[in-house]
Formats: C-alpha cells, structure tokens, sequence
C-alpha cells in the first residue's frame, strides 16, 4: 500500500493505510479524518491513476451536496528513491441538482486544487496480503 503526504493552496491531504485526513482554510476542510470504514470514502483505478471520492457535506442549509475527489498517481518503488516526490490534484465539487427554490441552469461548480508532496510504501504483513 502506498501512504500520500500532499499539501496544496489552502488544503493539506495524508492518505494513510486507506485512511483520508483533510485540512484547509475552507469551512468544509478543517480536519475531517475519514475512514475507510466508515463507507464514506471509496477508492477505484483510474487509468490516470487512483480516484479517491469522499463526501464533505450530505446537504447544506439550500441543499448544495460537496464532494471532495482527489486524482493520485501510481507509483512504482526503487530501491534507491523510497519517498519520491509526487503530484496529484484535490476537487471540490459542490452540486446543485437538489437545492431548494429554483434550480440553476448548471448543476456542479469545482475547485481545482494542484497538490505536491511524497509518496511511501507501506510495508505489507500477512494478515493485509490477498
């Protein structure tokens, strides 16, 4: 398993043993921990890499639903880098399609958040392997 320490404009993310910790100046960023456990946080192959999708908020007062999906490179271990240093991206999607009153002509709005940092290689043990 590969563990992420990336931070970006106003938002840090660790991504730990399938565990995602997020905080940022944004109302809806400072510390949220969420756990792979909780079915709140899922994890699916990209062809770009892995995308990481949690919800924020379920609903807000005018009924706008946040998500935050963050796009993470493969990496591929040597034996002599063992944190090399990656990219990713975090966004904020807040979508639209159930909020009260009208509806908007367009449903979702992004923040696009570039991150940089390191990536390392989790030790596997017998009780984690397949």
């Amino acid at each position: 398993m590969v563990n992420y320490d990336l931070r970006g404009p106003d938002i840090e993310i660790k991504y730990h043993d399938g565990d995602l910790l997020i905080e940022g100046d944004d109302p809806l960023l400072p510390a949220n921990h969420i756990l792979r456990e909780d079915e709140n946080l899922s994890e699916a192959p990209d062809g770009i890499g892995s995308l990481i999708t949690t919800e924020l908020l379920a609903s807000s007062r005018n009924g706008t639903r946040v998500t935050l999906s963050l796009i993470l490179p493969d990496v591929g271990f040597t034996s002599d880098e063992a944190t090399p240093e990656v990219t990713g991206v975090a966004i904020i999607t807040r979508q639209f399609k159930d909020v009260i009153g009208s509806r908007p002509a367009v449903l979702q709005s992004y923040g696009v958040r570039t991150l940089t940092g390191s990536a390392s290689l989790v030790a596997q043990t017998a009780a984690d392997a397949p």
